[in-house]
Formats: C-alpha cells, sequence, structure tokens
C-alpha cells in the first residue's frame, strides 16, 4: 500500500505566520490557486481513492482535484487537525466529537494531547483497514507529523516540516518505508 500525505493549501493563519489548528481557518486567494495548481501533480500518482479531514481548509485543498479524478473520497473526523506533542509520554485518552456549526463530526474544541494521540491511531488503523493500493490523505501538518511518527514507531518525537501542499509518501508493506517527506506540489 502506498499513502501519499498532503498538507492543505494556504490559509489567513498561515500567511500570517500563526499555527492554528482552529476548526475553521478558511483558504485565502492564494490557498485556492494551490488547490488548483496541484492537480495535474495528483492526477500523476495514480491514486484509488481519498480520505480527507472534515476540516474545511482540507476539503476545499482536494475539491479540484476531486472534480478531474471521480475518486471516491471519504471524509473522517480522525484527520482533522490536532496540536503539537513534543513528549511521547502522553498517555492516551478517548476521543471526543461534536458536531460543526454544518452539522460535520470534529474533534471537541478542548481536545486534550491524549485525545488528539488516540484520534492519530484511529486514523493509522482507518488507514490500514484499507484495500485501495494507493490512498491520497488531505490532512494537517501535525497530523502528518503523528502520524509519521506512529508509522515509523520513532523512539523520540521527531518534527516533520509540512509545507502547504507539501506531499509525504509512505509505503506499507512487510516494513514502512518512506519515499519522501514535504515535496512541493507547485513548482
Amino acid at each position: 500500500m502506498d499513502i501519499f500525505l498532503l498538507r492543505h493549501a494556504a490559509t489567513q493563519s498561515n500567511q500570517e505566520g500563526r499555527l492554528s489548528s482552529g476548526m475553521d481557518d478558511p483558504l485565502t486567494a492564494l490557498g485556492c490557486q494551490q488547490a488548483y495548481a496541484i492537480v495535474s501533480g495528483l492526477l500523476s500518482l495514480r491514486l484509488d481513492a481519498v480520505f480527507c479531514s472534515p476540516l474545511s481548509r482540507a476539503v476545499k485543498t482536494v475539491e479540484p482535484f476531486l472534480e478531474a479524478s471521480s475518486l471516491p473520497s471519504e471524509r473522517h473526523p480522525c484527520l482533522a487537525e490536532g496540536q503539537l506533542v513534543l513528549t511521547n509520554d502522553v498517555p492516551l485518552v478517548p476521543v471526543c466529537y461534536q458536531n460543526s456549526s454544518g452539522g460535520v463530526p470534529v474533534p471537541c474544541s478542548e481536545e486534550s494531547p491524549g485525545a488528539f494521540l488516540q484520534r492519530v491511531e484511529h486514523a493509522k488503523d482507518l488507514l490500514l483497514s484499507q484495500q485501495y493500493p494507493r490512498i491520497l490523505v488531505v490532512t494537517h501538518g501535525h497530523m502528518i507529523r503523528e502520524l509519521l511518527n506512529s508509522f515509523l514507531a520513532l523512539p523520540s518525537k521527531t518534527r516533520f516540516p509540512h509545507h502547504n501542499c507539501g506531499l509525504t509518501h509512505l509505503s506499507i508493506g512487510e516494513q514502512v518505508t518512506v519515499g519522501f517527506i514535504n515535496r512541493p506540489l507547485i513548482t
């Protein structure tokens, strides 16, 4: 199985240099341009399915590609953004979801680090349970970082860079291998 992790396009928080794990941070005009600019690069990956965070910045990033490809897609609240966790000694705790103003399930607004890390494990299990050989996951920087830490079973937290529309490739087999991290799709 090949899993491609894509960080969403540019948002207002990104432009202002702020880390945003908030639920609704829309794409900027640049982000909308990026969403269209990555379509040909994503088409070249010969993907079989798309899994996406329910947050609007991820959904809007992948919409032009979905229109061009007609691939099956699913939104999963476990793929929503979380928080920066810098230590391995955070105990996992149950996850809490609530409905957004649009009625879409999202993580509870006061999510603990342990609940976020539990969601990462749910996301990993979701991806590993798929029969699709090539999957695109459209999500957020903190989620990508934690998925990499989990899939690679790293002994200590590693902070991987993730630029807007940066793509990371994992091959899952007897071993997990990394093809690339944070490859730009826009040149």
